[in-house]
């Protein structure tokens, strides 16, 4: 007699076949990215100095010794009109590289001044990573649809509809992620740093915004961030916007959107003073190239051989690490993420045994917004406060977060998003690694690192900041050798003995996430 299965389990079990089926083909389908896709090979534009723009940095360098020109952008409000004046400015070409590009008020802004440039014929290269992507293909789609704009989704699941199971199959090309920010005009000057193209990261997120660190920069060094931008568009891994989502409908999709957004604008909730910002800006660009600090600079990337783990492998942190060997004084540290393996925690230790003073501001597990994260780094900050590290964690109601945002997020919690060192106040680096395995072996990461005394202190003095008690909890341990936490609130003194601000069940997942072996991949 045939076995008769109960309706519900044969449903199931034919759910199970299918899920084996799917992740059986996905496996043997996802783990390499196609090839087929038409893709034109570009580079960037090759003579910055003979637009507006590029002509005064290009004059102003000839005349520091052919030296490259940096600026901080520490404010989000600066940060912002930064970006949209690139876009204003640009004449010949912009390129945009990021992780993180929403479909909200910055990223549909953002997205409508690219189309403004494109209107006036500037080709505009639109390159995002995959990851946080997702129901954002109508946007992507939408600016490709203009002629003058082309766009590329790096390391895309090629299965939009079932990304996670793709994600399962093919986890070990999917785990890398391009984690780059930066956005270049003329090739003439660039903006690059920590900031994702979101609210939250430029002070207009109701809830949640986070405090980050930008810098601008212009000369001879910029070719160089263009050459790494072209890397990455031209390599394999940069997919054709088109070859993932059709553009049926797209431009019109994207002008209507922008239409809510500009009537959202429209109210008294308009986040900045945007055209009165750009005509200051517009006015001020000989005296902006004249308050540039001029120096030496290097861009550190992982090139993208370093993602296929192929020869000839370019990283950040082999060259940051050198760097960070050679301090001789003191080594400031603000990194959203600070996840020390035995390997970074001797270095540390060396450091200190020879009288370097470490100072480091990361997450609180109130702040953070990866507990994984957090607890990484927790079971490592007793080892450290040993050795004589001084550690600060981001309060969430840090007064300088919330001094730093629009009317939008007055009464939003804050997180910590810069990551940048300065180096025996001569050396400063600014970019998007975080000192994490992640950051250190897994995603391709830039940023710039500056020889100079004034521009180190420029940066020193954002961090010193950042450690300010009404930013930040002081850590230090007790005579039992148990982390206490400090700050000050309403003029008093107050003391922790666990995580400030967070609940029993925040704690305890924290702790329980630090017993399991995934530390290589925060």
């Amino acid at each position: 007699m045939p076995i008769k299965l109960p309706r519900h389990l044969f449903v199931k079990s034919i759910l199970a076949l299918m899920l084996v089926f799917m992740g059986f083909y996905l496996s043997t389908t996802c783990t390499k990215l196609p090839n087929d896709f038409p893709k034109t090979r570009s580079l960037a534009f090759p003579q910055p100095e003979q637009t507006k723009v590029g002509g005064i940095f290009a004059r102003k360098s000839e005349e520091n010794n052919h030296l490259s020109g940096f600026a901080v952008i520490p404010t989000s409000r600066e940060a912002f009109t930064n970006r949209v004046g690139l876009a204003e400015f640009a004449e010949k070409t912009i390129d945009v590289q990021y992780y993180i590009w929403n479909n909200d008020t910055v990223g549909n802004l953002l997205a409508e001044r690219l189309i403004r440039a494109a209107e006036r014929g500037v080709r505009v290269r639109f390159l995002v990573d995959d990851l946080n992507f997702q129901h954002r293909d109508s946007l992507a789609a939408g600016l490709s649809a203009h002629p003058n704009i082309e766009v590329r989704i790096f390391n895309p699941a090629m299965h939009r509809s079932i990304r996670a199971l793709e994600m399962a199959a093919s986890f070990s090309r999917l785990n890398k992620r391009m984690h780059n920010k930066i956005m270049i005009m003329d090739n003439a000057c660039a903006i690059i740093g920590g900031r994702n193209i979101a609210d939250d990261y430029f002070g207009l997120h109701p809830k949640a915004n986070k405090r980050d660190l930008d810098i601008a920069a212009a000369g001879p060094i910029v070719k160089e961030i263009s050459n790494t931008f072209d890397e990455f568009w031209n390599s394999i891994g940069a997919v054709p916007i088109e070859a993932l989502a059709p553009p049926t409908d797209a431009k019109a999709q994207l002008a209507d959107s922008i239409a809510k957004v500009r009537h959202k604008l429209s109210s008294s909730n308009y986040p900045y003073p945007l055209d009165s910002d750009i005509a200051t800006l517009r006015s001020n660009i000989e005296k902006i190239s004249n308050s540039m600090v001029w120096a030496h600079g290097e861009v550190l990337y992982d090139n993208i051989n370093s993602m296929l783990h192929a020869d000839n492998a370019v990283t950040v942190n082999s060259r940051l690490l050198e760097v960070v060997n050679a301090t001789e004084k003191e080594l400031l540290i603000e990194s959203a993420y600070f996840i020390l393996r035995d390997k970074g925690l001797k270095v540390a230790q060396a450091l200190r045994a020879i009288g370097v003073n470490i100072r480091v501001l990361t997450n609180s597990l109130a702040s953070n917004d990866v507990v994984a994260a957090q607890s990484g780094y927790a079971h490592k900050a007793d080892n450290l406060l040993k050795a004589g590290v001084t550690i600060y964690e981001l309060r969430p109601d840090a007064a300088c977060v919330n001094a730093d945002t629009s009317p939008l997020g007055k009464h939003a919690s804050t997180s910590l998003h810069t990551k940048t060192l300065v180096i025996d106040r001569t050396f400063a680096f600014v970019g998007s690694y975080n000192l994490d395995p992640r950051s250190a072996d897994i995603n391709s990461e830039i940023g710039i690192l500056v020889e100079s005394p004034a521009f180190a202190q420029a940066i020193a003095t954002f961090l010193d900041q950042g450690v300010q008690p009404e930013n930040a909890y002081k850590l230090s341990l007790d005579r039992w050798n148990r982390i206490l936490w400090k700050t000050t609130v309403d003029g008093q003194e107050k003391t922790w003995t666990h995580s400030p601000n967070t609940n029993f069940w925040q704690r305890l997942q924290a702790e329980t996430l630090g017993l399991l072996p995934i530390e290589d991949q925060l």
